[in-house]
């Protein structure tokens, strides 16, 4: 069975796979590129896109260097995705994030599954952290690297993915269904 979901995240995966083709993504130009997948219930991984988006709007960068699937459903996308990755539906939510000038060098970040920013991540309990998240340290780090630049990502807590180039992985999802 289809949902709305569905047809949503595979226009997305459509428009995300021909800015991926159109667009400069290099060396001089933004330092970063960065997929979430998300589920609905995850609203703090959602409120974090979100800051990510503000950081990456105010410094023009294209659609094709952030992206997000999943808000309304974990769809067909977010699966063949989740695939073409090497990441399975147990690391939603997660966001990969490469440097612009090096795509297949992508770290995976988890990503809090609840409603709050903190989530299951927080040892206080109380809405506060003592620590800084990976995915504010890898924010920060995208805000001091001016473009033109190599973004740095040695000691962002996270997991660091074997094979996807993230300029290519839209296309290689949407390859098995067209014939």
């Amino acid at each position: 069975m289809s949902h709305h979901y569905d047809e949503h995240d595979h226009d997305k995966l459509l428009r995300w796979r021909d800015d991926l083709r159109d667009a400069t993504i290099d060396v001089d130009g933004f330092p970063a590129m960065a997929l979430f997948l998300v589920k609905p219930q995850a609203t703090g991984a959602h409120e974090i896109f979100r800051r990510y988006r503000a950081e990456f709007e105010q410094r023009d960068a294209s659609f094709a260097h952030l992206v997000i699937f999943g808000m309304h459903g974990v769809s067909a996308t977010v699966k063949g995705l989740l695939e073409h990755t090497g990441l399975a539906e147990e690391d939603l939510p997660v966001m990969m994030l490469a440097p612009a000038a090096d795509p297949s060098a992508v770290i995976a970040v988890s990503l809090p599954s609840g409603e709050s920013l903190e989530g299951g991540d927080d040892p206080n309990g109380d809405g506060t952290c003592d620590y800084l998240a990976p995915w504010q340290d890898a924010l920060d780090r995208i805000r001091i690297t001016k473009d033109g630049r190599i973004l740095r990502l040695m000691g962002v807590q996270g997991r660091k993915l074997n094979g996807p180039d993230l300029r290519e992985v839209a296309a290689a999802t949407l390859a098995p269904a067209v014939r």
